[in-house]
Formats: C-alpha cells, structure tokens, sequence
C-alpha cells in the first residue's frame, strides 16, 4: 500500500526565522505535534514539540529563538508512491516521527507520520476502513 492515501495534507508550515514561541502557539491551536520548517518554499528541516520542551528546559526564552536555533533534526523526503512498511522502515532507522512528503519537484504534499503508519497498516490487514 502506497502512503498518498494516508497522508496528513493540512500541513503546519513554519519558517526558519519564525521564533520557537510563534510555532508552539501555532502547533497549540491547531492541535498538532509538529510543523514543517520551509526555506525557498521547500521543506527543509521538522520541528516538533519535544524540541519547544528542550529549550523550555533550558530555562531559555522561547520568543528568543529561532526555528532554525532548534530544529535538531533535518527533515526526510518521500515520495507519495512510499510504501507504508518502506516508510515504517525509514521512520525506524533515522529516528523520526514524520516525513515530509513531496511531489516530483520536491513541493511539500503533506506530512506521513506515525499515526498515518498505524492507520494504514490496520487498513492493510483488513482492520479499519
């Protein structure tokens, strides 16, 4: 099973210079986890609220920084033709939660994360519609 189906297209996108406190209100009010980081309208990085909570952690003034200051992690790219446990497998070996997924040109599609992975794993073995 491909991963274009399952993929979130409602995505947050966040820009490098935005500061940490801007992309957490925006990950609070629309209920997500995680936003895209773009640069010349290409994803170029994820930023995820484990990483607000480090900088939190360090007693550092989240307006004072920048996206680019925390994201710790690139972000990885895959097409939308992905299969679901080739995804599973990328997601395991590089430590991420999401992939970013992008078109031929590299344009951000959406965003392939792990509830997407379970949903279309359950949908594979007959399990959920």
């Amino acid at each position: 099973m491909e991963i274009e189906p399952l993929i979130t297209r409602a995505v947050l996108t966040v820009e490098r210079s935005d500061s940490l406190r801007d992309a957490a209100v925006w990950m609070m009010e629309r209920g997500v986890g995680s936003a895209v980081v773009m640069a010349d309208g290409k994803p170029s990085g994820m930023i995820t609220d484990r990483d607000a909570l480090r900088v939190i952690a360090r007693d550092v003034d989240p307006g004072a920084v920048t996206v680019a200051d925390c994201v710790l992690k690139g972000v990885k790219t895959v097409p939308p033709t992905t299969d679901v446990v080739e995804a599973a497998r990328i997601m395991r070996e590089k430590g991420f939660r999401h992939l970013a997924v992008v078109d031929d040109e590299g344009n951000l599609m959406g965003v392939f994360s792990m509830r997407d992975l379970v949903v279309g794993l359950l949908q594979e073995r007959g399990l959920e519609n």
